[in-house]
C-alpha cells in the first residue's frame, strides 16, 4: 500500500498503454483488439492503472480490521514480500492468499476469490 510503483503506462498514447499494460500484467484481452471495444474499454483500463500508479495513503494509520491480500502464485508484478506489506495496514489478522495464475489470476478463475470473500466473510460473523 505505500510502494509506489516506478513502471508507469497511465498517460501514454494508445498504442504504448496497452502495450505497456500488457507486459505488466502478461495478459492480453482479445477485446482490446476490436476497435469500438478497446474504445469502450481503454479509459476504464486507464482509470485502473492511474488509481494503481498514483495512490498514496492518506495516512499511515493501521486499519483496525481484517485484511485479505491477494496474489497469483505465478505474478511478476506483485511478488510475495509486496503482498505481506499489507500487513502494515492493519492491527487486525492478515490473510496472504495466492491462487494459482499470474496477475490476471482473476479473469481466469474468480471462483476462488469469490469463494476466498466469503470464507472471510463467514469466519468474521462467527460461522
Amino acid at each position: 500500500p505505500w510502494t509506489p510503483r516506478t513502471d508507469r503506462a497511465h498517460g501514454l498514447p494508445d498504442e504504448e498503454f496497452a502495450a505497456r499494460v500488457r507486459a505488466f500484467a502478461g495478459y492480453d484481452h482479445p477485446a482490446l483488439a476490436d476497435p469500438e471495444m478497446r474504445e469502450l474499454l481503454l479509459p476504464t483500463l486507464r482509470a485502473d492503472v492511474r488509481l494503481h500508479e498514483t495512490y498514496a495513503p492518506s495516512t499511515d494509520r493501521p486499519l483496525g480490521v481484517p485484511v485479505i491480500s491477494v496474489r497469483g502464485r505465478e505474478d511478476t508484478l506483485v511478488g510475495a514480500a509486496e503482498a505481506a506489506e499489507w500487513g502494515r495496514a492493519t492491527t487486525g489478522k492478515l490473510t496472504v492468499a495466492e491462487p494459482a495464475g499470474g496477475h490476471m489470476y482473476l479473469t481466469e478463475r474468480p471462483g476462488e476469490l469469490l469463494e476466498l470473500v466469503a470464507s472471510g466473510v463467514r469466519a468474521a460473523r462467527g460461522r
